[in-house]
């Protein structure tokens, strides 16, 4: 059992033959370590990916995707940099919470695309700040004109040409599949699915 290398406390036995949940503490508290090691991994494992969200950027670079090119920071050389806009049809639906539906509970609906994809998603235009008095005083700001536009979503990616497509492909049916409005009880996208199942936990 040593060529397994160590394994998580709750993955190991007692000298006496007992799993972790016969000893004296409960069943829940073993399990919700158990849980709370396994967020720690999965936090690890998603930093060594070298994505960051869109919350952990300089908050100019957040009001406009584009400043990396226009201030001098180049693209690597092994990679490309792209941009895809999909526009939110809020005139088709106007009764319907779009950014909510992107940004997820806590926004890890957005964090969860992005991860998984590798690629930056920015909810730009008009109603993506969630004060209206705060995005009217913006509105005029540097890094805020998206602000005077309509509702849209930039899909941002940076990898080696022969990649680059599908990242940003399956980044755009992802968030495609979010703006589909749907009844919430109807909702069954896996991103939706799996944050709800977070929120119980």
């Amino acid at each position: 059992m040593s060529s397994m290398g160590s394994l998580s406390p709750y993955m190991q036995y007692s000298s006496g033959g007992l799993s972790p949940h016969h000893r004296s503490q409960s069943a829940a508290t073993e399990l919700e370590k158990f849980l709370s090691e396994l967020l720690q991994e999965i936090m690890r494992l998603t930093s060594l990916i070298g994505t960051s969200s869109y919350t952990e950027q300089d908050p100019l670079e957040h009001g406009s995707p584009l400043s990396s090119m226009s201030s001098g920071r180049g693209v690597d050389l092994n990679g490309c940099k792209h941009f895809i806009r999909i526009d939110v049809p809020v005139d088709t639906y106007p009764n319907f919470n779009f950014v909510g539906r992107l940004l997820g509970p806590r926004g890890n609906s957005l964090k969860l695309v992005e991860n998984s994809t590798g690629c930056r998603v920015f909810i730009r235009g008009r109603g993506s700040v969630r004060d209206g008095d705060k995005e009217k005083s913006l509105r005029d700001k540097p890094g805020y004109e998206h602000l005077n536009v309509p509702l849209h979503v930039l899909i941002e990616a940076e990898f080696p040409s022969n990649i680059i497509d599908i990242q940003l492909n399956q980044a755009r049916e992802i968030i495609e599949d979010l703006l589909r409005p749907v009844e919430e009880s109807q909702d069954y996208s896996p991103y939706r699915a799996f944050m709800l199942i977070m929120d119980k936990n």
